[in-house]
């Protein structure tokens, strides 16, 4: 039998990654501190990815970060 955190799909996690920082981003923009557009396209760069490449639902979580410029 297979542990738990070895049947994962490392896509999975990868996301989850990137949901979690998105989500950071978003919870500092809420409290007034500012993101600015730079800060999300290092994150993305950071996980191999762009804005465009993105499904519909982690740019939606992008969209939702309220940037600074």
């Amino acid at each position: 039998m297979r542990s738990v955190n070895s049947s994962l799909n490392p896509f999975i996690l990868y996301e989850a990654s990137l949901i979690t920082d998105l989500e950071r981003l978003e919870r500092r923009a809420d409290r007034g501190e500012a993101v600015y557009a730079r800060e999300v396209t290092r994150l993305l760069e950071s996980y191999g990815t762009s804005f465009d490449e993105l499904p519909h639902y982690l740019q939606d979580a992008v969209d939702r970060i309220d940037l600074a410029d």
